[in-house]
């Protein structure tokens, strides 16, 4: 554009010399705008910030805006700019409000900022109330270890004493421990075929949303049609809010479990001093006890019996797992290559916005639909091998 300037200027001039004539000569410069991509990483000393709300303005209008993730990063896209001077502006319910100003923005680049927060943090909250928390746990550990040495006086008095009725119990208890075998075998094989079903749902669902994209990617290449971010500053408004509402919840949560933990503790102070005084009633009752202990052996026998069958289905059950867990490592790699391709379509679907070749992109989403269809037939016969083991 300046050479055409230039040479228009020149031969004006060359005209006006021989026409003795003044010229007045314009000199005209455009200003080229291109899109940018600019990255604002929110800090409080040593944590990210998320949930914060990042502005860009120039000339008090908002040229683009954006919410902090869970890393305290804002990623921002501004369709059009020319290297004028901008104002960015960071605010966080629970943090002091920052802001730099006159800066020019770059492509690629990062801007930091690191707030200082106004209260407490939720983290230095949760820290005094984890602590204590340690010493209700320290308190806790002193009564346990009250209670087994009177569980231990107590046991050695009773003993002897409910040694007949133990080896009954024992006899029971075998019964029904294998029963509860066979249950849990069974139980396990339902859960087993549960959880494939469900999973192949989710599966069916997703290669049904994934024919939907198809046609709807296609629909869009066809028509030429490209979305342009606008309206991202009430959007980033409205997120931004509802992060910090959820954090300054998380405050008061804390907060609270913190007066939750103080009482606790007193409360299991006293419990500890109740525990030392039964104990020294428990050592008095450690010497009363030495009769009644020879009956009940044959009960237990028949027990051992029917605990043996029910190790056995065990065993199937545990032979059925090996091959569910093998269906599982096949299933492994069909997730992975799933991952690969869904990485596929997220670099066509950017190239897509960007605006690149069409006819490029449309061939690389063909090539990646067939991909996708085969991954899904390999996925229904996996899931034909699973119900059939099941079945058995």
């Amino acid at each position: 554009m300046k050479k055409h300037v230039l040479l228009a200027s020149m031969l004006f001039a060359s005209i006006a010399a021989d026409a003795k004539v003044e010229t007045s000569i314009i000199s005209i410069e455009s200003s080229i705008k291109e899109g940018i991509t600019v990255t604002v990483a929110v800090r409080s000393e040593a944590n990210s910030v998320a949930g914060a709300l990042v502005k860009i303005t120039h000339d008090g209008m908002t040229i683009g805006a954006g919410t902090t993730d869970e890393s305290g990063n804002a990623t921002i896209n501004i369709p059009s700019y020319g290297k004028q001077l901008v104002k960015v502006e960071v605010s966080h319910s629970l943090y002091k409000n920052q802001s730099v100003s006159d800066i020019t923005l770059e492509n690629g680049k990062t801007i930091p900022f690191n707030l200082k927060a106004k209260e407490s943090s939720v983290e230095s909250t949760m820290a005094e109330a984890e602590e204590h928390a340690e010493n209700t746990e320290d308190s806790r550990a002193t009564q346990e270890d009250l209670i087994k040495e009177r569980e231990a006086l107590l046991q050695d008095a009773e003993l002897k004493k409910a040694q007949a009725e133990e080896d009954r119990k024992l006899a029971q208890e075998k019964s029904e421990e294998a029963a509860k075998m066979r249950e849990e075998a069974a139980k396990r094989k339902e859960e087993q075929l549960k959880q494939i079903e469900e999973k192949e749902r989710e599966r069916q669902k997703e290669m049904a949303d994934r024919e939907k994209e198809i046609a709807e990617r296609k629909s869009e290449m066809h028509e030429g049609k490209l979305e342009h971010a606008k309206g991202h500053e009430k959007a980033a408004e409205k997120d931004a809010s509802k992060s910090q509402k959820e954090q300054e919840k998380e405050l008061k949560e804390a907060e609270e479990k913190l007066k939750a933990a103080k009482a606790e503790a007193k409360e299991e102070e006293k419990k500890e001093a109740a525990e030392k005084k039964e104990n020294k009633e428990a050592e008095k009752a450690q010497k009363e006890a030495e009769k009644d202990a020879k009956e009940a052996a044959e009960a237990k026998k028949k027990a051992e019996k029917e605990q043996k069958e029910a190790e056995k289905e065990q065993k199937e059950a545990d032979k059925l797992e090996e091959l569910i867990e093998k269906y599982e490592k096949d299933q492994k790699s069909l997730d992975e290559r799933r991952d690969k391709l869904n990485d596929e379509q997220k670099k066509i679907d950017k190239d897509l916005k960007k605006g690149k070749d069409a006819e490029k992109i449309k061939s690389k989403q063909e090539k990646l639909d067939a991909s996708f269809a085969k991954l899904d037939e390999d996925q229904k016969k996996l899931d034909k091998k699973r119900k059939k083991a099941l079945k058995k």
